[in-house]
């Protein structure tokens, strides 16, 4: 059964808003100042609408397919709007489906007949799963199959055209869940990934990102792990314990190693997984903070060489990592943080999205706040986070964009976004080859909102401006 979708009834609240402009902004210093043209994809955009680990753009052919987070009185909408490459028109916004909250946001992918799929989260209920009707179109879509009871899926779909989804697993916030579906079958649970160990107790959150070898023949996964230690529910005991991991597939997830070889037995554990970060607070140290270290992403270029991203905010705050694999040296640093300092002294590293393209450009979305600010509560942070005080001034966020075409040994730094004074460019995120949508001869595309990311008040409605940039010629 299905049915197709009517657009939402706001034609004069959502527009399109065609720009090509240059930025050259005199305090930051960088090689090249980059041509963007951004389009106005919706103007109620919720706090979250463009949050999450899984991917929300995909191009194929001639058409990009973007999904987002929408916000009303009625409740959270997940949304999907196409451009037409050859007309550089845009279609009416299409609901896909709704969600019991802000985590309930949509994640697409394509797979290689054109087919669009795609997950609206859950946040401990069900996911829903819809696909297109028709190849590389998205105004018609199967009913919504529930599946599942996962938070921040991840939906990549692999070289058969069978689809893979994580999540974290929401019944006691074990592990990290693999499920599977094939062409013309049901989702199957595959079991977890990766879990807490027994001394964690009761919060765990599992940040996690996918990410294609060459010709869809390696899976590679990287994690974070944000684990408490203690169980009586308060968020200053979660997340004492906070951990980077990494491992890789090379038979469509139904074993796993890591980097060099080496057998791991799932789930699997800081203890077991590929480590690259560390770092677990004394529950009794209130004055001190939690180890702040944040997963960003990975990506992996044509030799199958990966690349992770994370930041770590203790002892200092603002440390970014990217580092990579060599066969040689194991896991190796590239100086992320020396092109942060030197185009942007005065801004420090808040986190990034990552991306890489067939050309084995590297591609970094990050994110940027003041080093310095009136209001840093950075030690011991709210709730013992470093980084969480930063959600009361969303207005100090900036987007600014990194690249490297060697490997992330030297960088190229661009100015990609306006940023308004009074309000904060948020929650980037940049498109992925998931599926089969590959970025080549070209830069990924971007999302962003401006406005406000914070939990809403008892009857708010959060309305913010969503954005879709992309790189002219």
């Amino acid at each position: 059964m299905s049915f197709f979708l009517t657009p939402i009834p706001r034609p004069f609240r959502l527009c399109i808003l065609p720009m090509l402009f240059l930025i050259v902004t005199p305090s930051m210093a960088t090689e090249v100042s980059a041509s963007v043209r951004r389009f106005l994809l919706s103007d109620i955009g919720s706090e979250r609408a463009t949050q999450g680990p899984g991917n929300k753009i995909v191009t194929f052919g001639d058409k990009t397919h973007v999904v987002w987070q929408d916000s009303t009185a009625e409740g959270y909408f997940a949304r999907i709007r196409t451009l037409d490459r050859k007309s550089g028109e845009w279609s009416e916004t299409w609901t896909l489906g709704e969600g019991r909250d802000n985590h309930a946001r949509p994640t697409i992918t394509v797979d290689s007949k054109g087919f669009l799929h795609v997950i609206i989260g859950g946040h401990h209920t069900g996911l829903q799963y819809r696909k297109s009707l028709e190849p590389n179109d998205a105004s018609s879509w199967t009913d919504p199959m529930a599946f599942g009871k996962s938070t921040y899926p991840v939906l990549i779909c692999d070289a058969s055209d069978r689809l893979h989804l994580t999540g974290r697993h929401d019944q006691d916030w074990k592990g990290l869940d693999h499920y599977v579906k094939p062409v013309d079958g049901d989702w199957e649970y595959r079991g977890m990934l990766v879990k807490k160990q027994g001394r964690h107790k009761f919060y765990g959150a599992y940040n996690d990102a996918l990410a294609w070898g060459p010709d869809h023949q390696t899976l590679h996964l990287s994690t974070g792990f944000f684990m408490g230690l203690q169980g009586d529910g308060s968020r200053t005991l979660r997340g004492l314990h906070q951990a980077i991991g990494y491992m890789r597939s090379n038979d469509f997830g139904e074993t796993w190693t890591k980097a060099d070889g080496t057998l791991i037995e799932t789930p699997a554990t800081t203890e077991t997984i590929d480590l690259l970060e560390e770092g677990e607070r004394d529950p009794e140290a209130f004055d001190q903070p939690k180890p702040g270290i944040d997963h960003c992403g990975i990506a992996v270029d044509s030799t199958n060489q990966p690349y992770v991203v994370y930041v770590r905010h203790t002892p200092d705050p603002m440390r970014p990592y990217l580092k990579t694999y060599e066969e040689d040296e194991g896991w190796v640093e590239r100086p992320l943080g020396k092109a942060i300092a030197e185009n942007w002294p005065d801004w420090g590293f808040l986190g990034c999205r990552v991306s890489m393209s067939e050309e084995d450009v590297l591609c970094l979305l990050i994110t940027l706040v003041p080093k310095e600010h009136p209001e840093a509560n950075w030690n011991p942070g709210v709730w013992g986070r470093p980084a969480f005080w930063l959600r009361d001034f969303p207005e100090i966020n900036r987007i600014v964009w990194l690249e490297s075409r060697d490997g992330g040994q030297t960088f190229t730094a661009k100015e990609i976004v306006p940023h308004l004074p009074d309000k904060g460019t948020l929650l980037p995120h940049l498109e992925q080859p998931t599926g089969f949508n590959p970025i080549s001869g070209r830069l990924p595309g971007f999302l962003y909102i401006e406005g406000l990311s914070r939990y809403t008040e008892e009857g708010e409605v959060i309305d913010n401006k969503v954005y879709y940039c992309e790189f002219g010629e």
